[in-house]
């Protein structure tokens, strides 16, 4: 072996020389070589890169998990969760997850600021208004919502403020530009309730974001979940009022509910019942407390269920002047100073609202993890922690056509490096038949003095291991320097209204390169063990004669 590794590289030495037929043959091949493995490493890198962008970026407006009831029910508006699971902070605790958010959608209708146009018909001014709509998915989160997404994309104003009550909204450069908004600006939406008409709400501008990913921008506005959550009439909210009215000379509290199915049972003490009224003598100081909540849709003779958790509220009456509810007290006037301090003829009612149970609730949870690789193992783990009632549903199934376009990209990459494979192999072939031609003579004499066809044949292959070995490195050089050069200084752009993207991505995994080269160089090397079986048919006679 070390007589057919030293030939090898006199042959290499000796093709330095001019005047040789092999020379720029081989200079070619080296140089497909090069410009092959450099292709195939910038093409693995851009579209590895382009494949994570994308897939960033849908993450970012979503998640890998999420975690739903289960059952049908409109994707945008599913039914709603309890907050407090026993696997919201389990999962947190896990290392392989990020983090884990609560959301919720709604759908509405965007109105723009009115557009007025005056323009003179009949030498009298006529003032024409016009108002563009846009259909948008409002989106609500928390406090635990993984804002770093946002962190390179907001280009004006700033993220929402959770620790504050507020109306502030985080909408893209594109509704904003379609719909003539700027940061700071009051923007009016409509939403539809299935039980009851559409809701005007009007929100503010604290910030613009720009992904470049039309798809979501078009569509997506942010805000505090809370919202979502009391437009969506999840959980109950009580109050109480007084009637200026008597019932068996008796005053009379009321109970209002709102949120929920729409039906509602009350307690007052005394168990759940229908009758949302109180009676209560007016002549005793005393505090009252009214809990009430919703009740679920059942079949007819069937016993009703609360729904949401219920909500309480108080009522505190004091006693100025004691007397009953006759028909001549009822006909005094009630003064309600507020909705919640009532003056009467007996003293004073003041009531304390329920703080309402809405924010208890969730469309589902968002499980957000650090590598794209655990989602499947993560997804059964997830799968068999939460409650029976509720589903998971990986990102490739809610977003599946683009990641079906993501997975077509392998297939491209497959075929860029089977054709530059296949341009290499036809070089290396081509300059290992022109080197046995031109080292005839050699082969002749070796043969003549008794070296056998294997060891002949192992110098010419140890002579293509010496050019692929070069080629290899000289093109991991070259591709690695574009990669690296693109990854540090962004230098080549994109179209991110075509690509998503605004600069080329490029991945840097060196287990790719180093996939690569191996292929490269075992595909090269099985490939040309064909070839150097020429050498077995040269006659010894005849090569030594050959000029």
């Amino acid at each position: 072996m070390k007589t057919e590794f030293f030939i090898a590289s006199r042959i290499i030495q000796g093709n330095q020389s001019k005047n040789k037929l092999s020379k720029p043959i081989i200079i070619i091949s080296l140089a497909s070589i090069i410009i092959g493995i450099a292709v195939m490493i910038v093409a693995v890198s851009v579209v590895t890169g382009f494949q994570e962008g994308i897939r960033d970026k849908v993450i970012g407006f979503g998640s890998h998990i999420q975690i739903t009831k289960d059952g049908l029910s409109n994707s945008m508006e599913s039914d709603p969760l309890l907050i407090k699971q026993p696997f919201y902070a389990e999962l947190n605790q896990k290392k392989e997850v990020q983090n884990v958010q609560i959301f919720a959608y709604k759908p509405a209708i965007l109105q723009a600021k009115r557009d007025d146009v005056v323009f003179t018909h009949n030498n009298k001014d006529t003032i024409h208004s016009t108002q563009d709509i846009l259909g948008v998915l409002f989106k609500g989160i928390g406090k635990d919502y993984d804002t770093t997404f946002f962190a390179d994309k907001l280009i004006d104003g700033k993220l929402i403020d959770f620790n504050n009550p507020n109306n502030q909204t985080l909408v893209s450069a594109y509704i904003c530009d379609k719909m003539g908004y700027k940061v700071g600006d009051e923007i009016e939406a409509f939403f539809i309730r299935d039980t009851q008409g559409p809701k005007k709400e009007k929100f503010v501008i604290s910030g613009i974001y720009r992904s470049g990913f039309e798809e979501f921008d078009k569509k997506l506005i942010f805000t505090r979940i809370g919202h979502i959550q009391k437009l969506n009439n999840w959980g109950v909210q009580t109050f109480i009022t007084v009637l200026d009215t008597c019932i068996d000379k008796q005053f009379v509290l009321k109970a209002i509910t709102k949120g929920g199915t729409g039906k509602y049972q009350y307690d007052w003490g005394n168990g759940f019942q229908d009758s949302p009224y109180h009676k209560f003598s007016g002549k005793v100081t005393e505090r009252i407390q009214l809990i009430s909540s919703d009740i679920a849709a059942v079949d007819f003779g069937a016993r009703n269920e609360i729904s949401s958790i219920p909500d309480t509220a108080f009522a505190n009456i004091t006693i100025n002047s004691p007397c009953s509810c006759d028909e001549l007290i009822s006909n005094e006037s009630f003064e309600y100073k507020t909705t919640n301090q009532i003056i009467t003829p007996f003293g004073e009612v003041n009531t304390t609202n329920g703080f309402g149970t809405q924010n208890l609730y969730t469309s589902g949870f968002e499980v957000i993890l650090r590598e794209w690789d655990d989602l499947t193992k993560l997804n059964e783990i997830v799968y068999e922690t939460i409650p029976y009632d509720m589903k998971t549903t990986e990102i490739t199934e809610t977003h599946r056509d683009i990641f079906a376009w993501l997975d077509l990209l392998d297939m491209n990459i497959l075929i860029i490096i089977a054709l530059i494979l296949l341009v290499s192999l036809i070089n290396m072939v081509t300059s290992l038949l022109v080197l046995i031609l031109e080292k005839t003579n050699m082969i002749g004499i070796l043969k003549s003095v008794g070296v056998k066809n294997r060891s002949i044949r192992t110098i010419f292959i140890f002579h293509a291991i010496f050019l692929l070995t070069r080629g290899i490195f000289f093109g991991n050089l070259l591709g690695i320097g574009i990669i690296a050069f693109q990854y540090f200084t962004g230098f080549f752009t994109l179209d991110a209204e075509v690509y998503s993207l605004d600069v080329v991505p490029v991945s840097i995994n060196f287990m790719h390169i180093i996939y690569i080269n191996l292929l490269t160089l075992v595909t090269c090397l099985i490939i040309l063990i064909i070839p150097s079986y020429l050498v077995t048919k040269i006659d010894p006679v005849k090569a030594i004669r050959f000029d």
